[in-house]
């Protein structure tokens, strides 16, 4: 695996990280549950640069996602 491949899967795992976590609170305001979007952790892993802080927050939904596009991007090569 070279770096350019490396690089789009880690696009990809990002991607369908994000879009895990938007699908699972969509379909908790949908369905009136708080499941797929509740957080697995206290607080955020944080990191801080300088002027910019990024935050994460892992949720059922977001871990899902993270390994159905892990799934298809291995699969499809």
């Amino acid at each position: 695996m070279n770096k350019t491949q490396m690089g789009n899967l880690l696009l990809v795992l990002f991607l369908g990280l994000m879009a895990g976590a938007v699908a699972g609170v969509v379909l908790d305001r949908l369905f009136g549950t708080n499941t797929l979007s509740k957080f697995l952790f206290e607080s955020p892993v944080s990191f801080e640069l300088y002027i910019i802080k990024v935050e994460f927050q892992l949720t059922p939904a977001s871990i899902v996602g993270l390994v159905a596009s892990g799934y298809l991007a291995l699969k499809k090569g």
